[in-house]
């Protein structure tokens, strides 16, 4: 006969593999498809093993890393709080960082913290977010170049062209094709006193990336 606690030790352990099985299937086959993402795997495998230390530690690293995929993840076990405790600021943080490198299911996650988050709150984590991105940017990743371009474009309460312009300038000139439309868009933003400081901030900080 099973004892009340035995049977409930089986209840958390098939919410423990539903839930895990929830996360890895919201990601395509694809997602997997670069070494990048094969790191990504062996998270999953952690989890799977009931690691929940390493693999937490290793999913940190892969988003500190800008791994999208990895950001997403992240911030749907910290809305959860089902592996750790619910941390909804550095939920909102990778969210946002996700969404900005191109993964729309994150703005399910985010939607939802806003409900949680002051609205200075949420402007401190864009902040906190803007910084991120612009290190990494200024390290040569070119997704973090498209993503503090999408920041400046569309996630603050203002626009700010001079800086959008900027960093999808920037983003043509490192090779960045899908970028062109976008700087061409916002060109049509800015009168001549801001075209040139826009600019002459993007030769500026081309020149730091590349050097």
């Amino acid at each position: 006969m099973i004892s009340y606690f035995d049977s409930f030790g089986i209840k958390l352990k098939h919410i423990f593999y539903t839930f895990l099985l929830v996360i890895y299937f919201s990601f395509t086959p694809q997602s997997f498809a670069n070494d990048n993402n094969k790191n990504l795997e062996n998270v999953y495998q952690l989890l799977q093993e009931k690691n929940i230390k390493d693999g937490l530690q290793e999913l940190k690293v892969l988003a500190e890393e800008n791994n999208v995929e990895a950001q997403l993840l992240l911030s749907k076990i910290l809305f959860s709080g089902d592996l750790t405790p619910q941390d909804f600021e550095a939920s909102y943080f990778w969210g946002s960082s996700a969404l900005l490198g191109g993964l729309k299911k994150s703005n399910i996650i985010i939607e939802k913290l806003s409900d949680y988050l002051t609205d200075d709150k949420i402007k401190k984590i864009k902040e906190n977010l803007r910084v991120f991105l612009e290190k990494k940017a200024l390290g040569k990743d070119k997704r973090a170049i498209i993503q503090i371009a999408k920041l400046y474009e569309t996630f603050l309460e203002q626009p700010d062209y001079v800086n959008a312009y900027t960093w999808y300038s920037i983003a043509v000139a490192q090779g960045i094709k899908t970028a062109k439309n976008k700087r061409d868009e916002i060109l049509n933003e800015l009168n001549e006193k801001d075209l040139l400081e826009a600019q002459t901030l993007s030769i500026k900080l081309f020149k730091q990336i590349n050097n």
